[in-house]
């Protein structure tokens, strides 16, 4: 499994890597997002900073931890229905299905690079945040980044269902679009869930973001614990132990589906 997911993550990184110029300029405009939040955040820090005091007193990591999530959560969402709907309209999926590689692998392989360049983009910005004065707590580092790793899968299992969508029907709809939206607005990118109106906050418990932003602030910059985020973290693996359940399998039976239909070369 590790060598097939391996082949696909290093054909990926050579056919991004060839657009050397695209690749430096990706990684250069980072400090281009991160500076505007900076001064945004300085400049919202009286009226915010009662608000987020549960998950630090500073808003700029707070905010720069939002805009990080949103760009990961579309990333990751988007990362193997992206590669599935190229696979198809090339007849790459095809090719790989008729190999032996066994499908999990392959479901993890597709979507491994875009995800680890989000992952890499995101240390990078947190990294830029470091250096503009944002202070996190370092013993929380290995939870924070744990639940991290849980944020990743979820929003990957996700993917995975409008995967199996394009797949059957060739459209995923709104789906991924949905999520991305519910998450800027629900999730607590930008601001703490309970300040929005009590019924929208219902809404936002089923919005997977929340619980992982909420506690991996608490942890990185309020100096939490696990016994302090139990809560949060529990439903996080919840949702990803779930979410991948249901979209491994529903992939598995638009496969299936698709081949009947003799549909899957077509787009």
């Amino acid at each position: 499994m590790r060598r097939t997911v391996w082949a696909l993550v290093r054909a990926s990184w050579l056919t991004a890597t060839s657009y050397r110029l695209q690749t430096v300029m990706t990684v250069l405009t980072l400090w281009v997002t991160v500076v505007p939040v900076y001064f945004l955040a300085t400049a919202l820090q009286p009226t915010m900073a009662a608000a987020i005091q549960d998950e630090g007193r500073s808003y700029f990591p707070f905010m720069l931890t939002g805009v990080i999530a949103i760009s990961l959560v579309s990333v990751c969402v988007t990362a193997v229905p992206s590669a599935v709907q190229s696979g198809i309209g090339s007849g790459f999926l095809e090719s790989l299905l008729a190999t032996r590689a066994p499908r999990s692998a392959l479901v993890v392989g597709l979507g491994a690079y875009p995800i680890a360049w989000g992952v890499l983009r995101a240390v990078l910005m947190l990294a830029a945040g470091v250096a503009l004065g944002a202070r996190w707590h370092l013993a929380g580092i290995p939870l924070a980044a744990a639940i991290a790793v849980l944020v990743v899968v979820v929003h990957w299992a996700i993917g995975l269902v409008a995967a199996a969508m394009i797949v059957a029907w060739r459209t995923a709809g709104p789906l991924t679009t949905a999520v991305v939206v519910a998450s800027t607005l629900l999730g607590g990118a930008y601001y703490p869930t309970q300040v929005i109106p009590s019924w929208i906050q219902r809404l936002s418990a089923i919005v997977p973001l929340q619980y992982g932003l909420r506690a991996f602030r608490q942890v990185l910059f309020g100096g939490a614990n696990l016994a302090d985020v139990s809560g949060d973290v529990g439903a996080l693996l919840a949702f990803a132990v779930a979410f991948t359940a249901i979209g491994y399998g529903a992939l598995l039976l638009s496969l299936q589906y698709a081949r009947r239909r003799g549909s899957l070369s077509h787009f």
